[in-house]
């Protein structure tokens, strides 16, 4: 896995899991119990989010209003799956690209709203290298907050959309900057935000560069559950902190989540642990390596 392209310290962690918590809350708040105050919080965050170690961004659920989510899983030699990998990642609708990490694998998501002419899902059938292909319909997904929703219930009007694609770069922005950039004052901005999060159209996430936080427990886990046991498992792993998305797909898996924990034998404990509490029959788990394309929206 690509180390950071600077150190991060074991202050610096503490701030990116605090982020990855709680994406949107005041520097003061993450500095109750640490050595340093909520400006030097700010400058830390400043130095990661210029280097893109951190990023919150402000994001909707995928296939919303309207679109198609898939996941695709590619095998082939790691030298195809290098070059496959960064073509779809140059794609606009692939939401993100990793390889895996002994290079045999690329796993991408897709939003489009014409699957048939999709250039992710058309082209990757055809490409002679591959050795395996998987492609998956997202059935459900369990956002990062409960009252996410796929289909909005008011009409979303060119100010929100102008306003999300502001926050889709930068979660944490100045809204006096945004309303400038805008034509609008920032109160109008501030209030339409929180009436897009209430709504449930809105949500944020802090997207962490894979190695950041250390370790190798960065996996995606590809799951058989019983029929009756789907809703309860998805919901259950996503509420946890060290499950950063899960979903219930088509094909031969019934659910996926990514999960970032500390080390391989924690990821054990994961599986021994939470997914045998949960009633899970089967898994795979995919060590997750480079990453070519993180959250886009």
């Amino acid at each position: 896995m690509a180390e950071p392209p600077i150190s991060v310290d074991p202050l610096d962690r503490r701030l990116l899991l605090a982020l990855m918590h709680r994406p949107t809350a005041p520097f003061a708040e993450f500095a109750e119990g640490l050595p340093v105050g909520p400006a030097a919080l700010s400058a830390r965050y400043r130095r990661l989010r210029r280097h893109s170690v951190v990023r919150v961004v402000g994001r909707t659920l995928p296939g919303f209003d309207g679109g198609h989510a898939y996941l695709a899983r590619a095998q082939a030699a790691p030298a195809a799956v290098a070059r496959l990998a960064a073509a779809v990642a140059a794609e606009d609708n692939s939401r993100w690209v990793r390889i895996s990490r002994d290079g045999s694998e690329l796993m991408c998501g897709v939003v489009t709203h014409d699957p048939a002419r999709d250039p992710v899902l058309v082209g990757l059938p055809s490409e002679p290298a591959l050795r395996s292909l998987d492609t998956m319909e997202l059935l459900h997904v369990w956002g990062a907050v409960r009252d996410a929703v796929l289909r909005p219930s008011r009409e979303i009007d060119a100010l929100d959309s102008a306003l999300m694609a502001e926050l889709a770069v930068d979660g944490r922005g100045d809204l006096r900057g945004i309303a400038a950039r805008l034509g609008v004052d920032t109160s109008t901005v501030s209030r339409r935000r929180r009436r897009l999060v209430e709504d449930g159209i809105l949500y944020f996430e802090a997207d962490v560069h894979p190695a950041a936080l250390g370790g190798t427990g960065d996996a995606m886990l590809w799951m058989s559950v019983p029929p009756g046991r789907i809703r309860t498992v998805g919901a259950a792993l996503r509420s946890r902190d060290d499950v950063r998305f899960t979903a219930a797909t088509s094909g031969r898996c019934d659910l996926v989540s990514h999960v970032q924990v500390l080390d391989g034998p924690a990821l054990v404990d994961f599986v021994d642990g939470v997914l045998a509490d949960l009633g899970v029959a089967g898994v795979e788990i995919v060590p997750m390596g480079r990453s070519l394309k993180r959250n886009a929206v």
